[in-house]
């Protein structure tokens, strides 16, 4: 389990704009739904290293799956497409995960320093997603609808907010579908992930 390259939309909603955002994908040919509970744990060392780094490093149960994923240098544009690198392995504890990842092609230095310091975690976000796959000619890819609880240290907030990720084909046929969902449903870009808004907490 791998991946190098993570390109997605994301934008802020409300259970009313996850309901009409699912209506809006049912209506897509070929679309097949699912639901998982995410919980996720993100951790650092004490000096920071990994958001010195621009990095995030997470522990997620996936229902019943444990999955490690380390993601790095995350780029914006304007409309809301979110472009970074992404690691993931199965792990059950972050130090698996950690040993794992450069063999998934995560930075090895990184990973290493990260196993050497102690890791604290620093936050979680503990959501219920639909994840829906859809294909239009060559183009796949997977609408995700969240909505849980972000948590840092006594303080929490809710959770909700559409994903857009890109799986194969057609990138321009990706772009066009993250428009045509934005447009139907006036959605607003959501500049910043989750662990960032957790933190702010």
């Amino acid at each position: 389990m791998n991946k190098t390259m993570e390109k997605e939309y994301k934008w802020r909603a409300t259970e009313d704009i996850l309901g009409q955002a699912l209506l809006w994908a049912s209506s897509c040919i070929g679309s097949q739904s699912r639901i998982v509970h995410m919980q996720s744990r993100y951790f650092d060392t004490a000096d920071g290293l990994l958001r010195e780094q621009q990095a995030a490093l997470r522990l997620r149960k996936e229902n019943n799956t444990s999955v490690c994923c380390l993601k790095l240098r995350n780029e914006n544009t304007p409309d809301g497409l979110r472009a970074h690198e992404e690691y993931e392995c199965l792990a059950q504890t972050i130090t698996e995960g950690l040993a794992i990842l450069p063999k998934q092609g995560a930075p090895l230095t990184l990973c290493a320093q990260a196993l050497a310091a102690p890791l604290e975690e620093i936050c979680t976000v503990d959501f219920r997603r639909c994840a829906v796959l859809i294909q239009q000619g060559d183009m796949v890819c997977e609408l995700a609808l969240d909505q849980g609880t972000m948590r840092h240290g006594d303080n929490s907030a809710p959770l909700c907010e559409i994903e857009l990720e890109y799986v194969a084909g057609s990138e321009q046929s990706f772009r066009e579908l993250a428009g045509e969902l934005a447009e139907q449903l006036s959605l607003v870009p959501e500049p910043d992930s989750k662990l960032v808004r957790a933190m702010r907490l």
